[in-house]
């Protein structure tokens, strides 16, 4: 008794937690690679046009993490995989981008993606898209725009992104990492920080487990390859195996009133409310 009541607490105080805290952090460790995996796939669809690597991008995202309320995957996720199909935001302007689609989505209250592909073209084409950026508040003077404009028409695009970043900077510049150190953003930011240690223990969990999720998909696909006769045959067999169960606890309780019928018949009269034992009267009470 003392064993099974060790192992009840165990199982409720221990063992559940432990398999509920794996679950998270597997589910944090997936979400993080599937946003690295955005991000790999935009460096190879677009030839690494932006002039970073993978590893310099994540490490960009985990700087951006610790200055604002988003945490280093919705980063990469929803700004830097975004941002990599504009081909002509590259290098310095492309960093500068990022945290300006941080402080825009912050102040405005709007998500951080629609932030990231609105900056994304205007930054890409100005000549074409800079009015878009006005539409949403984002002012700039008559001057700001000629300026812009003749940048663009004799291929200084680099320069033109230089000026809109610079009045993005000069309006909403800040918002993001004001945002993380008031009211409860540091809680956020906590939250984050144990976000990427789950992700650390994701991949531990991951590394002992995908082997296996391997093993048990290439079983699948032997099963699927069997003839249509024998999966009839294996239905068969497993619907006599899930009936073996309450078949073995009617014998059970059968072997059990014979055995008491024999050996007890004194104990089944009792029970049946009788003097004398007889077959009908036993088998009632029984």
């Amino acid at each position: 008794k003392n064993m099974q009541k060790v192992g009840r607490n165990l199982s409720v105080g221990l063992t559940a937690p432990i398999l509920a805290f794996g679950a998270i952090s597997l589910k944090s460790w997936d979400k993080q690679e599937k946003a690295i995996a955005q991000v790999n796939a935009g460096l190879l669809s677009t030839g690494n046009a932006v002039g970073y690597t993978s590893e310099q991008l994540q490490k960009m995202a985990s700087d951006l993490q610790n200055t604002s309320l988003f945490g280093d995957e919705e980063i990469l996720q929803d700004a830097t995989a975004q941002l990599l199909t504009f081909t002509n935001i590259a290098g310095d302007q492309f960093a500068r981008t990022q945290q300006a689609a941080i402080d825009l989505s912050t102040r405005l209250g709007g998500d951080l993606k629609s932030a990231s592909i609105q900056l994304g073209k205007a930054l890409n084409d100005p000549v074409a898209n800079l009015s878009a950026l006005s539409r949403s508040g984002i002012q700039f003077s008559k001057e700001q725009k000629a300026v812009i404009k003749s940048l663009a028409d004799s291929n200084r695009l680099a320069d033109a992104q230089t000026i809109i970043l610079d009045e993005l900077a000069r309006q909403y510049g800040g918002a993001g990492e004001a945002a993380s150190k008031a009211g409860l953003g540091g809680l956020k930011q906590l939250q984050n920080s144990l976000g990427d240690l789950m992700e650390d223990f994701g991949a531990i969990i991951a590394e002992a487990i995908l082997p296996f999720v391997a093993k048990i998909k290439s079983l699948v696909s032997s099963f699927k390859e069997l003839s249509p006769e024998t999966k009839k045959f294996i239905v068969i067999l497993a619907g006599v195996a899930a009936a073996v169960g309450p078949l073995l606890l009617l014998a059970g309780t059968i072997l059990g009133a014979i055995f008491a019928l024999i050996f007890q018949p004194d104990v089944v009269a009792k029970i049946a409310g009788v003097e004398e034992l007889s077959f009908t009267s036993a088998y009632k009470g029984v």
